[in-house]
């Protein structure tokens, strides 16, 4: 991103943020959570598909065989090396960041659990990581997190991914504060979230809210709204627009969740500033500026510890990001496997765990609520690596897409430091799990139905057709 992009006027940087609109009713009776047992959800999505056996099952002999794997003192899992990497061989790929140091990090509270999914077309498959292949009636992880924890919150369900990550779910009950507010451009959006304020015109509340009446009126007479004045969505929309421009306005988001370095850009021209929390976010992601992955990261966290959110949805750019050493990042994210698997494996995971290493770390330092006594946010925090697939079980060369894979989670929520199902190294498949006793069970596999299963029950979510790991919880 270059520097100039932040010379422009108030009214070039805003952008409009639409809602999202459905009914208010629940598919089941479960009761929304008081803020003190709010939770959160930190789904990254490892677009492309994110080989398990490439990562922390690793294994040393077979057709996917790693050399030089390391095994952290006391660790369920492996760590492949950092390789040496390149886009062909012009130019030096990965950030050198290591599985390894990240294991002996976040270890204890990371859980590997196997699945074989149902589909290797990506948009389809990404959509099943996020519904769980509509075993909750197609609501969505984030959806669903959201509608439990997240009335009040302007922004709970915070979408920074696109494709089928980023697709609604098919359940209509959704309320519509749960459903996905969409972020096109994290450095942009807290301008979204405010009218006025920026603007060099002199125009006071008063005028504000007279403006915003005569768009009313405006409105109430345009061809658009007399054709659809009966539709449930167009009403559902025009008072969602009013909830939310109270409380995003009136808890001054725009300063909360302003990501622009103020050394930088020309805020204090337009009587802006940027967050009070930007040096605690620079200190994790020096790179926000440039990077959109460790910027999405930043927002993201920004709109959980300021009450804004507690579901959201990070993926990093398809596009690599050069730099004079090179690029941390593979062009089309984990996809660049079809050229280079063991190139585009390594970095990527190395390039996603660093973020997730810097976001914990975070999450760890912010009291919940602004009150010690309440904890940490880590203590009530999940993270779910979801990625639509595997990837052919290969050593060298370019990989297609597989069914067989493996997830990641990482929360204090969970029995950590421990695979839940196995690899069968001589193919390089994996297997799933008894869900009763936790172990590994060759000839069996957990599926995505599994998979989100366990994160909605490790986040006090239940429903009819979950499928019961309470072995997977810390406190079953």
């Amino acid at each position: 991103m270059n520097k100039k992009f932040h010379r422009f006027s108030r009214r070039q940087f805003a952008a409009g943020s639409g809602a999202v609109v459905a009914s208010v009713f629940f598919p089941e009776k479960q009761a929304l959570a008081n803020i003190n047992d709010r939770k959160f959800i930190f789904v990254i999505c490892a677009a492309g598909g994110a080989s398990i056996i490439d990562s922390f099952l690793a294994q040393t002999n077979g057709p996917a065989a790693y050399s030089g794997l390391i095994k952290p003192e006391g660790s369920a899992f492996s760590a492949c090396p950092v390789l040496n990497n390149s886009i062909q061989g012009a130019i030096p790929l990965g950030n050198r960041y290591s599985q390894a140091n990240f294991l002996k990090k976040h270890g204890s509270d990371m859980v590997v659990m196997t699945c074989q999914v149902s589909s290797v077309n990506h948009q389809i498959a990404a959509k099943r990581a996020m519904t769980g292949d509509n075993v909750y009636g197609g609501r969505t992880i984030v959806e669903a997190v959201a509608a439990k924890y997240g009335e009040g919150l302007p922004l709970a369900n915070l979408m920074l991914a696109g494709g089928g990550y980023a697709a609604h779910g098919d359940d209509q009950t959704v309320p519509d504060f749960a459903r996905a507010q969409i972020v096109a451009d994290p450095h942009m959006f807290a301008f979204a979230t405010h009218g006025s304020k920026g603007i060099s015109d002199r125009l006071t509340p008063r005028k504000i809210d007279q403006l915003r009446s005569l768009r009313r009126q405006v409105e109430s007479v345009a061809q658009f709204e007399r054709r659809h004045q009966n539709s449930p969505l167009l009403q559902q929309y025009l008072r969602n627009r009013e909830r939310v421009i109270k409380m995003l306005e009136g808890n001054d988001t725009i300063t909360k969740l302003m990501i622009l370095d103020a050394a930088t850009s020309d805020l204090e021209s337009f009587k802006l500033q940027t967050s009070p929390d930007f040096n605690q976010i620079h200190n994790q992601f020096p790179n926000l500026a440039t990077d959109p992955l460790e910027a999405r990261t930043a927002l993201a966290f920004l709109a959980v510890k300021n009450q804004l959110s507690n579901a959201v949805s990070i993926a990093p750019t398809q596009n690599p990001l050069i730099e004079a050493d090179g690029s941390p990042n593979s062009p089309i994210a984990f996809d660049w496997s079809h050229v280079d698997h063991r190139g585009a494996q390594n970095a990527m995971w190395s390039y996603l765990l660093k973020n997730v290493d810097s976001l914990i770390s975070l999450l760890k330092a912010t009291d919940y609520n602004n009150d010690p006594s309440q904890g940490k946010l880590w203590d009530r925090s999940l993270i779910y690596i979801a990625t639509e697939f595997g990837r052919d079980k290969v050593s060298s060369g370019g990989s297609g897409h597989h069914l067989n894979n493996g997830v990641v989670m990482i929360s204090p929520l969970l029995k950590g430091n421990r695979v839940y199902g196995g690899v069968d190294a001589a193919r390089g498949l994996t297997y799933g799990f008894d869900p009763s006793t936790g172990a590994a069970l060759t000839g069996s596999h957990m599926t995505e139905r599994d998979v989100y299963s366990a994160v909605a029950m490790a986040l006090g979510i239940r429903f009819t057709r979950q499928r019961d790991l309470k072995i997977m919880m810390k406190n079953s």
